[in-house]
């Protein structure tokens, strides 16, 4: 017979619990997401999840979890029991009990980034989603930070102070999922010993990999937007591209004056980072005086049923249907889908997409994308951006235009550390005090202009990479241009 826990919980965490449960409706509300969804989110039937605002303690630890979780709030229970914080456990010498045997973890953590004397090496490591409907994010990361890599190493490593490194690559793909990236931020900051750490690509895999860096003094360089992610008190953290709520309004105007585009649709994945996107979209939006039809339509990453947010969305015939936090594969869908029901007008993406796979999927659909584009546009490439392409292209098959986006990435990494001097190699707090001095020339931007950090507006800290603009379309099956802008026109 099933005991029931309510009868014989301790006050206190009872309280707790409803405590809990009540700050969860809260939260919930405040995203606009209803009781069903969220239910169907997780799995379960919506009076399970009504038990759960109730702070009812027949919930089991791993829905309230998961829960917490996909509300963009955290894994809360990540460090809830570290031994490290544990001083009780320390009094009692934790580490001479039993069942404790993983005596190889301590060691791990010790081991250093860098190699032997006799080939110094340099690890640098690369988190996110590489498989799944948005692999492409993830791949295009560690591609962009492998070919990088191979063009230093083929001129006999990167130098700093007054030593060169051997750059070495090391990816964990989080699989789109926060306990795997907590996992990949554990194996790379302890086992691998590394301090800098591309990725991870969304708000709910980079929450949960943000305390293990902090904790491990690693740096991160992710691609979500989310402006707490960047700000004070956080401080291992840099937006590593140009954010949506940058690219966007400039985009809009540029649809509104020379395309005289007046109303919009939004449709977005309903998880923390794409909610918050829409968000941002529908802000966005009404300052762009754009007239705004449907913001409703949401949908699951990668499900059979993705199609039907278009619903509402096409249903008022928008002269613009933004497609929010859209993932590759979930992209050539919907674009697909969206033409399918009648819709000829501008499709717009916060990201890069990969046009190749957009012109082999959808075809002439494609025709009327705008998107961000890379940040060196092909009459402003360089001749490194070309050795860039060209290794890229043979890593990973193909271009995407995505990697114009992220091919800066490691280079600035790069040339803070050789400003930072060669003990940031180890110690991060040298990295975070070069970040506000550092400037070099752009490799990838033909003309003066400067690669350095800026984000001081938006995060009280200098946490962004200063990047140009580029905003392209899809026209005739083919990349165009449309505009152009250095971060001292966009970034303030």
């Amino acid at each position: 017979m099933k005991k029931d826990v309510s009868k014989s919980i301790a006050a206190p965490v009872a309280e707790s619990l409803q405590r809990l449960g009540n700050d969860m409706r809260i939260a919930r509300l405040r995203r606009k997401l209803t009781l069903r969804q969220m239910a169907l989110d997780l799995g379960v039937h919506r009076t399970t999840y009504g038990r759960l605002e109730n702070g009812d303690p027949g919930v089991s630890m791993g829905l309230y979890s998961q829960a917490l979780f996909l509300l963009g709030l955290g894994t809360p229970f990540d460090d809830l029991a570290d031994p490290n914080n544990d001083t009780e456990g320390q009094r009692l010498d934790v580490s001479r009990l039993p069942r404790i045997r993983d005596a190889g973890l301590s060691a791990a953590r010790l081991r250093p980034a860098i190699g032997s004397s006799d080939e110094p090496v340099l690890r640098i490591g690369v988190l996110g989603v590489m498989s799944g409907p948005a692999a492409a994010w993830g791949l295009v990361s560690r591609y962009c930070a492998e070919a990088t890599a191979e063009m230093y190493n083929d001129a006999g490593g990167v130098e700093i102070g007054k030593q060169k490194y051997r750059i070495e690559i090391v990816s964990f793909d989080d699989r789109f999922d926060p306990f795997r990236s907590t996992a990949g931020a554990r194996w790379l900051t302890e086992e691998k010993g590394i301090k800098y750490v591309i990725g991870p690509n969304v708000e709910q895999t980079i929450t949960a990999a943000i305390p293990i860096a902090e904790r491990k003094s690693a740096m991160l360089f992710p691609y979500s937007f989310t402006r707490s992610l960047y700000s004070l008190p956080r401080e291992n953290s840099v937006l590593a591209q140009v954010a949506g709520y940058q690219a966007v309004p400039i985009i809009y105007d540029y649809l509104k004056q020379t395309k005289g585009a007046e109303s919009i649709s939004i449709v977005a994945p309903r998880t923390p980072e794409g909610l918050r996107q829409r968000n941002d979209t529908v802000s966005i939006a009404g300052q762009c005086r754009l007239r705004m039809l449907s913001c409703e339509g949401t949908y699951v990453s990668g499900s059979a049923d993705i199609e039907e947010a278009l619903g509402r969305a096409l249903r008022t015939t928008p002269d613009i249907l933004a497609l929010s936090n859209v993932a590759p594969n979930d992209a050539t869908r919907l674009i697909r889908r969206a033409r399918e029901l009648g819709f000829g007008g501008y499709i717009t993406t916060e990201s890069a997409q990969d046009v190749d796979l957009l012109t082999r999927t959808v075809g002439s659909d494609g025709d009327g994308l705008i998107m961000l584009g890379g940040a060196s546009p092909p009459d402003k490439r360089t001749q490194r951006m070309r050795d860039f392409i060209a290794r890229f292209n043979r890593l990973a098959g193909a271009w995407n235009d995505e990697a114009g986006t992220k091919a800066h990435t490691l280079e600035i990494i790069l040339g803070t550390l050789q400003i930072a001097s060669e003990r940031a190699l180890h110690d991060t707090s040298l990295f975070k005090a070069a970040i506000p001095d550092f400037s070099s020339d752009n490799p990838f931007f033909s003309g003066r202009t400067q690669l350095n950090y800026r984000g001081s507006s938006h995060f009280n800290q200098k946490r962004q990479i200063a990047l140009p603009l580029v905003v392209n379309e899809i026209s005739g099956g083919n990349l165009k241009t449309l505009l152009v802008r250095q971060p001292e026109e966009y970034m303030v």
